[in-house]
């Protein structure tokens, strides 16, 4: 394993960009899974886009709901998902792609480190698809792979 330094210049490494998270090739029955883990794992902010509300665990028949008929919606639904001292920003508006963000800035310990990690590997072994942390919009400069 490497060393917390080696990790932070490799992976955290802080130029002003995020580093996004992605899942490819979503369903709905993907989306499902991934709401019912967060919701039951983690502490969740759910951004209702439809209605402008925050709501306390991501509302499964909104996500959906936008899929169906975005037109409906003022805003994205998204989500803040809460990792100890890293919050994950998930914006949920396409349903065959999940993406979403973390600020190097925030990941200041190897347990920061390992709490993204625990994160990728439950959603990757839920929804049973490799996951990818990348460099902001660059999909294919993959830094990490469950």
């Amino acid at each position: 394993m490497k060393n917390w330094e080696t990790i932070k210049k490799e992976i955290y490494y802080e130029d002003g960009s995020l580093r996004d998270i992605y899942v490819f090739d979503t369903n709905k029955e993907d989306w499902i899974a991934w709401s019912n883990l967060v919701n039951e794992k983690f502490q969740v902010e759910f951004y209702n886009g439809r209605i402008q509300k925050v709501e306390n665990k991501v509302n499964v028949e909104e996500l959906l709901n936008y899929f169906n008929v975005p037109d409906n919606f003022i805003d994205v639904n998204k989500a803040s998902i809460k990792l100890g001292n890293v919050t994950v920003i998930c914006y949920l508006h396409y349903e065959a792609e999940m993406e979403c963000d973390i600020d190097p800035k925030q990941v200041k310990t190897i347990e920061d480190h390992q709490a993204i990690l625990g994160y990728l590997y439950a959603v990757a072994g839920t929804l049973k698809k490799k996951v990818v942390l990348t460099s902001e919009m660059t999909k294919e400069d993959v830094l990490l792979e469950v």
